[in-house]
């Protein structure tokens, strides 16, 4: 049994987020990141697998008003 907390998610509107002031700000972590590549078109890396252990993000200054409207 996982004891992770639930993610809620809402759209938000284009002209909502013209008016967050100073943009937004994203913080977050990862833990055990691994990644292998293969080459691609042109040489450019195409990620092929990878695994987390753990990650976490964090956004805020979005002004979501009330929920369920």
């Amino acid at each position: 049994m996982s004891n992770t907390s639930g993610i809620e998610t809402r759209e938000i509107a284009d002209d909502e987020l013209d008016g967050v002031a100073g943009g937004l700000s994203a913080s977050g972590s990862v833990e055990d990141l691994t990644a292998n590549f293969v080459p691609g078109p042109n040489g450019l890396p195409i990620l092929k697998d990878g695994s987390i252990k753990s990650l976490s993000l964090t956004v805020k200054d979005i002004p979501l008003g009330p929920i369920g409207g």
